[in-house]
């Protein structure tokens, strides 16, 4: 009986000569000894409720690696899809930026241009020759100061206002990209809530690889039958060890006495009673006796080894049923994080119209600012036209005051000479008058004409009008009148190049 293939009582032999047949004392502790062994029935009652309990988790495991796998495909389609929108959107801020940025990138440069032409106003200083004649500051002029440069003319409210009309929207439009972003991380750790709910659970450190292996659930309830099944062959070989303890006692002369004095209803199976060694055996040989003696006590001396199999089987079983159960709640809790993570993925989808709609209001908001932004842009440019006209006209004021400092200079020549010319033919006049009266004034009376004694006429050239004051032509320097010239040149050049 040292494995499970053998069985009790072994076959007869014929017993050795040497061979001395147990006392009724050694039967006695033979027959208590096999009791205490059939106590291994739990073991065998256990085996049939860890094969029932296997058999019905595996079933269940393999329910639920089937939804399991079902809703991980699905998840797996509705995340991908999701993923999809939540690229999109990305790409839409993204373009939406990009244009934002360019858009930036002109408004910089244009204002950059402004700013640039607003310096060159600054230091236009106005040349001291505009200053002659020029009324005394009026109240609110700069510092209660003449205006020293051309910027001095200009009024900065225009800019200012388009200023601050770009710097709205400007604003209304990161604000809203700033919303966009929280609306695109919001869905990002919605799909990451998911996928966390997908991950597999944390097991403790104790835990071997052994433990999270998925079993081979064939060769398992292979393995856990034939465990039932040996440990219910052993039980059995045990059952009839006791039976033939009893035999051999009834045949022992004396055996039923002795039960009856060392052995209560306590120590025997149910069912087995002290009166039952007291029925006659049929009778046997004593050859047929000793044989069975010599099994009995064969049998007896593995009867404690029958059991620890049954007991190591058992315990085997257990560890394999701990295995399946731990299996079972792993997958159980998988399952659990799938249908946690398809309430998760119900909640994104019921916020995922709020994810659309508000990436729409951020186009929206661009392309509306977008047109503020090109109006404020093309303000700035016109401002810039408008000053840079202003240098050229002023550059063109020099270049007119020169032109007319020339006409006055030409027209004073020509005065100079003509009044020389009207001099000189004045007195040419007054010497001829003079030798006519001299020749023959004593000859004619002094009635003869009245005008004869009178003096030649005589012009003069003078001014029209008064060029004090405001009305007189500055007198310019050279090189300012150079230098002005040269720039309206190289802007009649920069036109004709367009």
């Amino acid at each position: 009986m040292a494995s499970s293939t053998a069985s009790l009582p072994r076959p007869v032999v014929s017993p050795a000569a040497s061979f001395q047949a147990p006392t009724i004392d050694g039967l006695i502790s033979n027959l208590l000894a096999s009791k205490r062994s059939l106590a291994s029935i739990h073991h065998v009652h256990r085996a049939t409720t860890i094969l029932s309990t296997a058999r019905t988790a595996l079933e269940s495991m393999t329910i639920l690696s089937a939804r399991t796998s079902y809703l991980q495909r699905s998840l797996t389609s509705q995340l991908k899809i999701l993923r999809g929108v939540q690229f999109e959107l990305e790409e839409i801020a993204n373009n939406t930026q990009s244009e934002f940025n360019l858009v930036l990138r002109d408004l910089d440069a244009s204002h950059k241009r402004l700013e640039d032409t607003v310096k060159a106003l600054r230091d236009t200083k106005i040349e001291d020759g505009f200053k002659i004649g020029r009324p005394p500051a009026a109240d609110g002029e700069v510092d209660g100061e003449l205006k020293e440069n051309l910027h001095d003319f200009v009024d900065d409210k225009p800019v200012e206002e388009l200023k601050d009309g770009l710097k709205d929207s400007i604003d209304e439009v990161q604000e809203a990209r700033r919303v966009m972003d929280e609306s695109i991380q919001s869905f990002e750790d919605d799909l990451q809530n998911v996928n966390n709910a997908l991950g597999e659970r944390t097991v403790s450190s104790s835990s071997t690889r052994s433990d999270l292996q998925q079993p081979d659930i064939p060769s398992l309830l292979k393995k856990l039958d034939g465990h039932a099944k040996e440990m219910a062959e052993s039980l059995e070989s045990l059952v009839k060890h006791f039976d033939l303890c009893v035999t051999a006692i009834k045949h022992t002369e004396g055996g039923g006495a002795a039960v009856a004095k060392n052995v209560s209803a306590n120590d025997l199976p149910e069912g087995v009673g002290v009166e039952d060694f007291q029925t006659p055996a049929q009778p046997i040989t004593e050859e047929e006796r000793l044989e069975m003696m010599q099994v009995l006590e064969n049998d007896a001396n593995e009867v404690d080894e029958v059991v620890m199999e049954i007991q190591d089987r058992s315990a085997e079983m257990e560890a394999q049923l701990d295995q399946i159960l731990m299996w079972k709640d792993k997958k159980e809790g998988r399952y659990e994080d799938f249908l946690g993570a398809f309430k998760l993925l119900e909640q994104v989808n019921a916020r995922l119209p709020n994810y659309i709609s508000q990436s729409s209001v951020y186009s929206t908001k661009w392309s509306e600012e977008r047109l503020k932004i090109e109006e404020g842009m093309a303000g700035l440019e016109d401002l810039r036209a408008v000053y840079e006209n202003f240098l050229a006209a002023y550059d063109g004021l020099i270049v007119e005051v020169a032109r007319r400092k020339a006409v006055k200079t030409q027209m004073e020549k020509v005065v100079r000479e003509a009044q020389a010319k009207l001099e000189k033919l004045y007195e040419d006049d007054a010497a001829d008058r003079d030798a006519f009266r001299i020749d023959q004034g004593d000859y004619l009376p002094s009635d003869i004409w009245p005008g004869l004694a009178n003096p030649p006429l005589r012009y003069i050239i003078s001014r029209a009008d008064d060029e004090s004051g405001s009305g007189s032509v500055p007198d310019l320097p050279r090189k300012t009148v150079e230098e002005a010239l040269k720039r309206l040149k190289a802007d009649n050049l920069r036109m004709s190049a367009r």
